[in-house]
């Protein structure tokens, strides 16, 4: 890493983790993530990068401790934040993998209470219908051939029933073409680099991890990117369901800064200013980022 890693701030964790993930070293990159998680226990990018690097080592090699492990961290995540979608996602699949279909069913309801018709959530959802389904079939089968049979209780400890993997889009990061346009979004960054007042810019993937932080001013709060994401996220579910489209950009004010949360793409574009900056010049800045990515 670039700094000493007892100084290294959680960001720089998760770039060090991505970048042993890329090399395909999925375990120096668990033991960097423990050793992250050490210094910031409550990082929400740390605790749902291990839970994702977990599911990847599930994905290797089949064993459900890894698993088991990943829930662990999702968990630990949702205490903190509740409504982070990428946790609850994963948990709700792990969970209907392990058969625990009531747990599963309370992360559905968790991101399904924000966005309704979720895609990802409604699948999985009907996969845990249909399961839930499969399961009174066989208790009344129990119950016809046995009336004093005690019906199947929900699994305490996750059981893993097949060796598929746990799907790869939704948490194994990105696509390859999606890659390729996160370079584009980072290297168009330098539009905003003259720009006055601002205090940070950062791109985060919907799930709310960093993909690329610039800091001109101290550092901006840890949890600003995954709040930014459920922000994002509940924008555009209510810009939807009112018939105005998907969400485009938006701005929050408080008394020590302005936050303006811009949709470009597949990442989320943060640029938190001074109160007193001049929006126009963002605005123009702005324009021209997305048009050049157009």
């Amino acid at each position: 890493m670039a700094k000493d890693s007892g100084n290294a701030s959680p960001a720089e964790w998760v770039m060090r983790v991505r970048s042993l993930k890329a090399k395909r070293d999925i375990k120096s990159a668990i033991e960097a993530c423990r050793q992250g998680l050490q210094t910031y226990p409550e990082s929400i990018d740390l605790l749902y990068t291990h839970g994702e690097l977990r599911v990847n080592f599930y994905n290797l090699v089949k064993k459900p401790e890894h698993l088991k492990m990943a829930l662990i961290s999702f968990e630990k995540l949702l205490k903190i934040n509740p409504s982070h979608y990428m946790a609850n996602l994963a948990a709700a699949q792990i969970y209907l993998k392990g058969r625990a279909y009531d747990r599963s069913e309370r992360k559905l309801n968790a991101i399904l209470e924000n966005s309704p018709n979720d895609p990802k959530a409604m699948k999985i959802r009907q996969a845990l219908q249909n399961k839930m389904a499969s399961r009174a079939r066989l208790e009344k089968k129990i119950l016809d051939a046995k009336p004093d049979a005690r019906p199947v209780e929900e699994t305490r400890e996750l059981e893993v029933e097949s060796e598929e993997k746990i799907e790869t889009e939704k948490l194994e990061g990105l696509k390859e073409a999606e890659q390729h346009q996160y370079e584009g979004l980072i290297d168009r960054l330098s539009h905003f680099s003259k720009l006055d007042g601002m205090v940070s810019i950062r791109l985060i993937d919907p799930a709310g991890v960093a993909i690329k932080n610039m800091f001109k001013v101290g550092k901006a709060s840890e949890n600003l990117s995954s709040t930014v994401a459920d922000l994002f996220r509940t924008s555009g579910s209510s810009t939807r369901k009112i018939g105005l489209g998907n969400f485009q950009q938006g701005m929050v004010c408080t008394p020590e800064v302005n936050i303006v949360i811009v949709n470009v793409f597949y990442a989320i574009l943060v640029v938190v200013l001074e109160t007193d900056t001049d929006i126009s010049a963002l605005k123009k800045r702005i324009n021209r980022y997305v048009e050049d990515l157009v």
